[in-house]
């Protein structure tokens, strides 16, 4: 396979979603380009690119002669201000201008007062008209011009065009008067073009905030990190920049202050806020040696902490890549939207000259003539139909990394809602995973010493939960541990090595049986100690039965209200677990589950997942171990608890960073809220354009005998846009109590 390279863009300049479009097509356009994703509302882009077949100026250089601006969004800063900052201007010298245009015009319509002579009415809202639309609304025309001069149309051409027609017939109009001295039709629209560069540049500042506010997430993150933090050298506290910050330093915190970065607490017992990245309330009690997360806040006690991980290494680092990621990556649903959005604007200059012609045709002295064509071109919003996905995304992304929920994109918000059957993995996420010896056997003729002594000193060579609770057991109980020759571990099964010269084998039962030792005299007792949800593990020496260990790790207080919630929303539940079948039995027993897998390889998680998504289903895998990873991987949506390992959560989709389950039937909560938002944006994008249009073309003249006016058309497109986004808003102010 051919190396691939990403590279994320801050792209200037963009109006619409046909701009993101524009880009889109040209881009693509080019040899070597693998995927291009631009996000309208974000401002944002993704490339995938063969290095040896297309370079990053090329991309840069395409962009540049589409007529956008474009840099690495890694040297980007937050333009967010400086849009805004602009908006706000020219919404003011808009406003400056066209309220007199507006007062003038429609006080001397109403009360046919000749306070003016007309050819001085003329001459004086086109000079007042005149700063609209060419200072004001000059980012309007120089785009409009500028996507002419590349043979394109966007947002900018349509509203150029159309506030351009009533501008200019207005002056010619005012001119015919001085050369004729005669009135005839001489109304003037300088009104008209005025209040559309006012009403959309109006919409777009109000745009322009609401957007910076469902953008706000990552933002909120990168807040998090202090300016200065106090580094100890030498035994001396020493302010430096963040930036100066390196791995083994010791770093101070104060009570209150922000924790500067990633460490291990040295010296203190702090009580630590790390609700802004984990979401969880309450804050939380930390010790010598536990780790603290760099945009946490420290509580009232002073502490040390020697610093692990610094810049891009961090976990607020990895939160913001997350975030950053799921807001520029697409739903499906948006698929259909761009397809339409790429064609809006020539199909409504379509639609705008065939208006003008028929009325021509049919009533070419009507008013409707001008007034029907311009209020086409500034009805049509394809604004809408661009933020309609994006802005709901950005919403629900935001929300949910406020509660500690990290969903990489807006495709993953789309699949969660479509999942039908949620697997879970035993210990660890149903389970605390922390196991503990609760009862043990030995067999006839074997010392309880000796089963310990023997099966432990095995046990010691290996990592599993399982071996590491049996050698604490036999720790608490004083017991001679011997180093282990030879071992072999089995995973998910036990493992085989040399004990004082005795070959020892530690595992499940069919792992015993394999090895030809008979266990009669065990099973009995054993199945009472699954029946009741405990692992058994069977030690054996030299192919003899030496007893064994009935382990249990406790179910999670929150686990079968979840699962009950999860199957009442119409889900089927389904528990894998490496456990035998009675032991599985009783742990689904108790939380209500009717479907498990029991005996399962950790390599055969992702062959189940695959089995389930082969007859039809649209299946999300629950874990948190690094044997859970390759089934993350294989399910439709993958989640992983915080709790998981760095390898679990890299294969995820959603990452929950509380160990708690209550936060999964946030995720899926969220994903159905933003989902059912995006649906509603789309309907109202669509809805409104297929209504507008035509109302603005004048079908309902002829029956009701009136058409819409250009002004009003041009509010209605500005309120399109806004409800859009302010819609999309909603989500972030439904609260927190979705459980």
């Amino acid at each position: 396979m051919p190396e691939t390279k990403e590279i994320n863009l801050k792209i200037s300049g963009m109006h619409c979603a046909g701009c993101a479009s524009g880009i889109e097509n040209g881009l693509k356009q080019l040899d070597g380009i693998k995927l291009v994703q631009v996000n309208y509302a974000m401002g944002t882009g993704r490339v995938d690119f063969e290095p040896g077949r297309v370079d990053e100026n090329s991309i840069f250089h395409t962009i540049s002669d589409l007529g956008y601006g474009a840099e690495p969004a890694e040297k980007a800063g937050d333009t967010f201000a400086a849009e805004l900052a602009t908006a706000r201007r020219n919404l003011f010298w808009a406003v400056v201008f066209a309220a007199p245009v507006i007062i003038i015009s429609m006080g001397l319509m109403l009360t046919k007062a000749e306070v003016l002579s007309h050819g001085a009415e003329g001459i004086l809202l086109f000079l007042l008209t005149t700063p609209v639309l060419f200072y004001a609304g000059r980012e309007i025309f120089s785009d409009a011009w500028l996507q002419t001069g590349h043979r394109r149309a966007n947002m900018n051409s349509l509203i150029a065009l159309g506030s351009l027609a009533a501008y200019l017939y207005s002056a010619i109009v005012l001119i015919s008067f001085f050369l004729t001295h005669r009135h005839g039709e001489t109304h003037f629209y300088f009104e008209t073009a005025a209040a559309i560069v006012a009403l959309i540049l109006l919409g777009r500042y109000l745009e322009t905030r609401a957007k910076g506010n469902a953008r706000d997430a990552i933002g909120a993150l990168l807040r998090l990190r202090p300016e200065t933090a106090t580094a100890v050298i030498k035994d001396e506290e020493v302010s430096i920049a963040i930036n100066e910050i390196k791995p083994g330093m010791t770093l101070s915190v104060k009570p209150g202050e922000k924790i500067a970065a990633d460490g291990t607490i040295v010296t203190g017992k702090p009580s630590v806020d790390e609700s802004m990245l984990t979401g969880e309330a309450t804050p939380v009690d930390k010790n010598d040696g536990d780790e603290v997360i760099g945009g946490s806040v420290n509580g009232n006690t002073a502490f040390r902490f020697e610093v692990t991980g610094t810049g891009d290494n961090t976990f607020l680092a990895g939160i913001v890549r997350l975030v950053s990621e799921a807001q520029n990556r697409k739903a499906p649903v948006q698929r259909l939207a761009d397809k339409i959005a790429g064609i809006f604007v020539p199909t409504v200059l379509l639609i705008a000259i065939a208006t003008f012609v028929l009325w021509y045709i049919f009533d070419p002295h009507n008013a409707m003539l001008l007034k029907a064509p311009v209020a086409v071109l500034i009805i049509a919003c394809p604004c809408a139909l661009g933020l309609a996905t994006p802005t709901a995304i950005l919403a629900g992304t935001g929300w949910a990394a406020r509660r500690g929920i990290y969903i990489r994109g807006g495709d993953i918000l789309e699949k969660a809602v479509k999942t039908n059957h949620v697997i879970f993995d035993k210990t660890g996420t149903l389970t605390e995973g922390h196991f503990e010896v609760s009862a043990f056997r030995a067999a006839e003729e074997t010392d309880e010493r000796v089963l310990f002594e023997l099966a432990a000193s095995a046990e010691a060579g290996s990592q599993h939960p399982l071996a590491e609770a049996i050698v604490e057991k036999a720790k608490s109980l004083d017991t001679r541990l011997t180093p282990v020759h030879n071992l072999k571990e089995y995973p998910g099964f036990g493992v085989k090595g040399e004990v004082d010269g005795k070959m020892i084998v530690v595992g499940n039962l069919v792992t015993l049986q394999k090895e030809g030792i008979n266990t009669e005299s065990l099973v009995a007792p054993a199945e009472e100690e699954m029946a009741k949800g405990r692992t058994v593990v069977f030690a054996a020496a030299d192919g003899m039965a030496l007893g064994y260990f009935a382990l249990s790790d406790k179910i999670k207080d929150e686990a079968g209200e979840v699962i009950n919630k999860i199957q009442a929303g119409g889900r089927e539940v389904i528990m894998l677990t490496g456990d035998n079948i009675k032991t599985a039995k009783g742990v689904a027993t108790e939380l209500g589950i009717k479907k498990f897998e029991a005996s399962v390889r950790p390599d055969q998680k992702a062959i189940i997942v695959e089995t389930y998504r082969r007859a039809g289903n649209n299946v999300m895998m629950v874990g948190d171990g690094i044997n859970d990873a390759p089934a993350l991987a294989a399910a439709d949506i993958g989640v992983s608890l915080g709790s998981g390992t760095d390898v679990a959560m890299e294969s995820a989709d959603i990452i929950l960073v509380r160990d708690d389950l209550h936060t999964l039937l946030e995720a899926l909560e969220i994903s159905r809220l933003t989902f059912r938002t995006i649906k509603q944006n789309l309907f109202w994008a669509f809805f409104y354009n297929v209504i507008g249009i035509p109302i603005a073309a004048g079908v309902l003249y002829p029956i009701l005998g009136w058409g819409l006016s250009p002004i009003i058309a041009a509010g209605a497109m500005a309120f399109s846009s806004l409800f859009v986004v302010t819609n999309s808003l909603r989500l972030m102010r439904t609260g927190t109590n979705v459980v």
